[in-house]
């Protein structure tokens, strides 16, 4: 199968972030007294708006008390955002395939602002055709981010891939009735991966761009 357009989940699939987000919300949980989740619970939602990821954690607080939890949240990783990276290999690998003749877009949970900004410290702006964001879009897994990438860039579905650390982007894939690839060095284990049927789970940023090249 040959791609033209490869879109990228950005947390935990091309950013080395979410240890960053579960620190935030474990010191967001702690400067508000509550139970911090699980890490196994707080990973699961790395992918969505922060919305959605805060319903889904702390389904029974009250929306005031969220919004609270949210601002906390919002300030420790602040506090951490400069110091993310991204992946070993990342930087290079998406600068050969803008290279080859890859289309390539972000799909992802962060705000406008925060991408916008980590796209600039990484001086990868201008490899990227299209970027759609959480405030812009429908939270993953619904559709509307690839479809309006889609539609931007006049591909045809068969033609495009999507790259992701999460069941929320696999699922968003499928919704889109386009390919799946995962990773399983962001923020989910394999075998949930394994229930979306991406073409194949990846194991360290290397080996994605070496996937790509060679499959895509």
């Amino acid at each position: 199968m040959h791609y033209d357009l490869i879109i990228f989940d950005w947390d935990g699939t091309l950013s080395d972030s979410a240890g960053a987000i579960v620190r935030s919300i474990r010191l967001a949980c702690e400067k508000h007294s509550m139970v911090t989740p699980s890490e196994g619970a707080m990973r699961s939602i790395i992918g969505l708006g922060l919305d959605e990821a805060f319903v889904k954690l702390f389904d029974t607080l009250s929306d005031n008390d969220r919004i609270h939890l949210k601002d906390s949240f919002r300030e420790a990783y602040l506090t951490m955002v400069e110091n993310i990276v991204l992946f070993d290999g990342v930087i290079s690998g998406i600068k050969m395939l803008h290279h080859q003749g890859f289309k390539l877009a972000v799909a992802t949970g962060k705000s406008r602002r925060g991408l916008d900004n980590a796209l600039r410290k990484a001086n990868l702006t201008d490899y990227f055709s299209v970027t759609k964001t959480m405030d812009e879009c429908f939270s993953k897994p619904h559709p509307q981010m690839i479809n309006e990438i889609l539609d931007q860039l006049m591909i045809e579905k068969e033609k495009a891939l999507m790259v992701g650390d999460s069941s929320f982007d696999l699922e968003m894939a499928s919704n889109a009735s386009i390919d799946s690839v995962a990773v399983a060095y962001g923020s989910q284990a394999p075998a949930e991966l394994q229930n979306y049927h991406p073409r194949q789970i990846i194991h360290n940023p290397h080996d994605l761009f070496d996937w790509l090249r060679i499959h895509g």
